[in-house]
């Protein structure tokens, strides 16, 4: 267990932004602001709201077809990595990405988390906790720095739209699809750099 104190700043993006919402939302007074990109803001109500381009290789991950998939052709990180970062990926980046999933075992957490985006209320334990901090974030008076990434991946059209209602909210535009640090990440430190509280 982390001792974090009382004055936690988050930094958060893609399943680490649910995990790092739903510690928010449970402990409330300990939180002094939140920075977030590429997150699961609120549950997808239908596969018509996940980008397109994902919705069949994610639909892929929840099938029978997904252990193959990831366990054995490793294509979390062989192909949806390099394909959510608008710069081509050195070889020797992609390496250190293979690099703690060579045993096809390790790889399992890059099935599970797909299969755990709350899409159509599924998985249900998983909609409750993102509808819960969902509800806090959108009246919650904390500060929030929202990384828009252009053209963006997850965090696009009526998601985007409905966090630029949020209170307290900054918003910076970087360029980016999904992993955006690969893309910006001088872009994305200034940007915290200059918004901390």
């Amino acid at each position: 267990q982390l001792d974090l104190g009382d004055d936690v700043v988050l930094v958060i993006h893609d399943w680490g932004s649910a995990l790092g919402f739903d510690w928010a939302n449970r402990h409330r007074d300990r939180v002094a602001g939140i920075a977030f990109m590429e997150a699961i803001v609120r549950p997808i109500a239908s596969w018509s709201d996940w980008p397109e381009a994902a919705r069949g290789i994610f639909q892929g991950f929840r099938s029978d077809a997904g252990e193959q998939m990831v366990i054995e052709k490793n294509v979390f990180v062989e192909a949806v990595l390099p394909g959510s970062v608008l710069r081509p990926m050195t070889e020797d980046e992609m390496n250190e990405y293979r690099r703690p999933f060579v045993e096809p075992e390790h790889r399992r957490p890059t099935l599970t988390w797909p299969r755990q985006i709350p899409i159509e209320g599924e998985p249900a334990d998983v909609t409750e906790i993102v509808g819960a901090y969902a509800e806090w974030l959108e009246q919650a008076d904390v500060p929030k720095l929202f990384v828009n990434a252009d053209p963006g991946a997850i965090l696009t059209g009526p998601q985007r739209d409905w966090v630029r209602t949020w209170p307290n909210l900054t918003e910076v535009t970087v360029p980016g699809s999904h992993f955006i640090q690969e893309d910006s990440p001088h872009e994305i430190g200034q940007a915290l750099s200059d918004w901390l509280p």
